[in-house]
């Protein structure tokens, strides 16, 4: 178990290697679950099938000011994702807590001059105890606690029947019994009440929230599927049912929108600065710019590949295409520099015979960079480990966005070059 916990209980399955085991992890975890039944007084179930435990998939934020709103309309989305086949691990935040005892002085209890302070801490002196000494043994520290035996603490009945001396000066006194007399019941003095409060409290920019989460099994549906079944089945029901709820993604969810925006900021800026370096080295500004023409290429070939494979386009896809640019911007330079020597060395060299020059000096070199490039990156299209199905996305990026932007470079770039700079002459 990767815990310590006391209240929680962790199995670890060690299963044999490839090809002594003919299921994936994936599979194994989600047959243990689709048989394991219904356990009492358990909270929730995880599975984890990898090292790297990734945040649930179908997950929402509920925010309302009224408690009792917030765990109803938990209730409700729960009992819609349960009919939702595939989603599994369905749970929410509002775990209740240990059980709690409330003690309100009666009106006998404040005229025998009782306060709330004196009452909680004698029976905390009585029941969990009070350090009376330190003894040194060793290098050791032991602490004598002096309270209650284990048989007379062990139940509510034993706090009910509890009885409390009074403050000083206030009891009877004198010799043979002066010491129970100054005792009184506990309920003749105090009302106690037991109440159930929340393990935990959510909020979310100061704001009460509960969070639902769950997981897809992808096998079964796919989660951006489950959440458009969710967000167009019960969500609006319950915007409509409860006003001021505002229902927004969480867990995994509003990690990826974080992703996203911090991608749609820093983008642009990449892409200024590859242009002032582009534009600084090949002493043009429209180069640059014909060189971009690439990057629209490339995505269109990464999200071509998706397609063809089956795959979603998620942010590690974004990564992919990122990176693709900066392949793109290497061949690029590398062809267009190259077409800057060859007319500065013959000015009277007609644009389309220089481009025609240059794509054949650079042919190999572009060539080679982006085969060798996607030889090495191949093997790992083909990985289904947990740990690294990640990446997947990321590797059918580069690959499809090397293979479109490779034809673009060696085909497509001459040409605009040749008709650019040949309008010019």
């Amino acid at each position: 178990a990767p815990t310590t916990h006391s209240h929680i209980a962790g199995i670890g399955v060690h299963l044999n290697e490839q090809p002594l085991r003919r299921s994936t992890p994936a599979e194994v975890a989600r047959a243990w679950r689709q048989n394991l039944g219904s356990i009492a007084h358990l909270d929730r179930i995880e599975f984890w099938s990898a090292q790297a435990r990734t945040r649930p998939d179908v997950a929402y934020v509920l925010l309302h000011e009224d408690e009792a709103v917030l765990q109803q309309a938990a209730l409700e989305l729960q009992s819609f994702m349960q009919d939702i086949p595939g989603v599994v691990e369905i749970h929410d935040s509002l775990v209740p807590g240990k059980r709690h005892l409330r003690i309100e002085l009666t009106p006998d209890g404040e005229a025998a001059g009782f306060t709330p302070l004196a009452v909680a801490a004698q029976l905390r002196a009585n029941f969990h105890g009070v350090e009376v000494q330190r003894i040194q043994r060793g290098h050791e520290e032991i602490k004598v606690m002096v309270r209650y035996p284990p048989e007379s603490r062990a139940s509510l009945q034993a706090l009910a029947s509890e009885r409390i001396r009074r403050p000083a000066g206030r009891g009877a006194s004198g010799p043979g019994g002066g010491d129970q007399a100054a005792k009184v019941p506990l309920l003749t003095v105090a009302n106690l009440s037991e109440s159930l409060e929340l393990a935990s409290r959510v909020r979310l920019n100061g704001e009460q929230a509960a969070e639902v989460n769950a997981r897809a099994d992808v096998a079964i549906v796919n989660p951006r599927e489950a959440r458009g079944a969710i967000e167009s089945g019960i969500v609006p029901d319950l915007l409509e049912r409860y006003p001021g709820l505002r229902i927004e993604p969480g867990g995994g969810v509003r990690d990826q929108g974080n992703n996203v925006r911090t991608l749609s900021l820093l983008l642009p800026v990449v892409l200024i600065a590859i242009y002032v370096l582009m534009a600084a080295f090949l002493r043009s500004y429209w180069k640059p710019l014909v060189a971009a023409a690439g990057f629209p290429i490339s995505l269109a070939g990464a999200i071509l590949l998706h397609w063809l494979l089956g795959w979603d386009f998620d942010w590690m896809s974004g990564l992919g295409v990122i990176a693709v640019f900066g392949v793109v911007v290497n061949d690029a330079l590398v062809l267009l520099d190259r077409y800057n020597i060859i007319r500065r060395e013959n000015p009277m060299l007609p644009a389309i015979a220089a481009a025609s020059a240059a794509t054949r000096h650079r042919f190999r070199a572009v060539f080679l960079t982006s085969v060798t490039t996607m030889v090495g990156l191949s093997p790992l299209l083909f990985e289904r480990g947990e740990d690294l199905v990640f990446i997947v996305p990321f590797i059918v990026s580069m690959l499809g966005g090397l293979a479109l932007s490779g034809v673009f470079i060696l085909f497509v770039l001459p040409a605009l070059v040749m008709v650019i700079d040949g309008a010019a002459e």
